[in-house]
């Protein structure tokens, strides 16, 4: 089935502000969903307000990395001039992207914009019973330090070249939108409960299928539809399970069997970077380093042994 690629984000979005070019993130949590991030760095501000947009069924969600200098900024949506009072670093602003947003921002900023479609919105709280989001409700520049840490999270992957672990990205598109519906939608509802984690058979075809894709970009989605769950019934009972997100289980796992083959093979850190799962060695030694606190061939240089030890020997009387 074809997709429709949002049309604001990325270079595309950055003409609307006047601006050359933006790194940006196309991210397809499902094959019939999608979120795009787009970083807009504008150091002197605008001399006009922001073109026009071409209407689409989507939210685009403003969150500020500093603090700009607000003064006279504002947003015209439906025709109406909207000041903004407040806006700091952490500062978010939602816009419906059929409303024909247009922002006056005559001094500069840095912020990631969120092209957030209906229908990946439609998905999260169809998936987790909830009911449809029409409207999400936002006062410019509230303050939002969840989705400011989300933000931070996702900015080392602007402009890498780095393949970027699908699982990671599944979940990021789960807390997202889980945040935007908890705190600004419309209609507040609460979602279905689910007691307990995973059944025991899911606990161990989860585990088979971890442990044989231990390398490859497994999808949620994959993972729920062998448990017989939806994505955020899997997620949570997931977590209730392990008691971490599938992301993190993976990366502790590929980081354990990188531990077993520096202490045991005498393979170079770029060979076992891909055998343990990693896309390089570069990935690697910063995941080895944030998770164990030692670079790998300093842990190496500590505890590896650098031969398998041999099976003891069993004689005969």
């Amino acid at each position: 089935m074809r997709t429709h690629l949002p049309i604001s984000y990325g270079n595309e979005l950055a003409k609307h502000f006047y601006l050359d070019g933006a790194p940006s993130l196309l991210i397809r949590p499902l094959s019939h969903s999608q979120l795009a991030a787009t970083r807009l760095t504008c150091k002197d501000g605008l001399a006009d307000l922001s073109e026009r947009v071409r209407p689409e069924k989507a939210f685009t969600i403003s969150v500020h990395l500093v603090d700009p200098v607000f003064q006279k900024w504002g947003t015209w949506v439906d025709g109406k001039f909207v000041p903004v009072t407040s806006w700091y670093a952490g500062g978010i602003g939602i816009w419906d992207l059929e409303s024909d947003p247009r922002a006056l921002r005559n001094t500069g900023w840095d912020s990631v914009h969120y092209n957030l479609p209906r229908s990946t919105l439609d998905a999260f709280t169809e998936d987790a019973g909830l009911p449809k989001v029409d409207t999400l409700l936002c006062e410019q520049g509230t303050p939002d330090p969840v989705l400011y840490h989300l933000t931070q999270m996702l900015l080392p992957s602007f402009g890498s070249h780095d393949q970027v672990d699908d699982l990671f990205l599944d979940h990021f598109v789960l807390m997202l939108c889980g945040r935007l519906v908890n705190t600004c939608s419309s209609v507040k509802a609460s979602p279905n409960t689910y007691r307990g984690g995973l059944a025991p058979w899911q606990v161990r075809r989860t585990r088979e299928m971890l442990d044989q894709h231990l390398g490859d970009n497994l999808r949620l989605a994959t993972l729920a539809h062998e448990c017989g769950l939806s994505v955020s019934h899997f997620a949570r009972s997931f977590k209730q399970s392990f008691g971490s997100s599938v992301h993190r289980y993976l990366v502790l796992q590929r980081v354990e069997t990188a531990k077993a083959l520096l202490r045991y093979s005498s393979c170079s850190l770029s060979e076992i970077a891909l055998q343990s799962g990693f896309s390089d060695q570069p990935a690697f030694s910063r995941t080895f380093s944030d998770v164990v606190g030692t670079p790998p061939g300093k842990w190496r240089s500590q505890y590896g042994r650098h031969t398998i030890p041999e099976a003891p020997q069993i004689t005969e009387n």
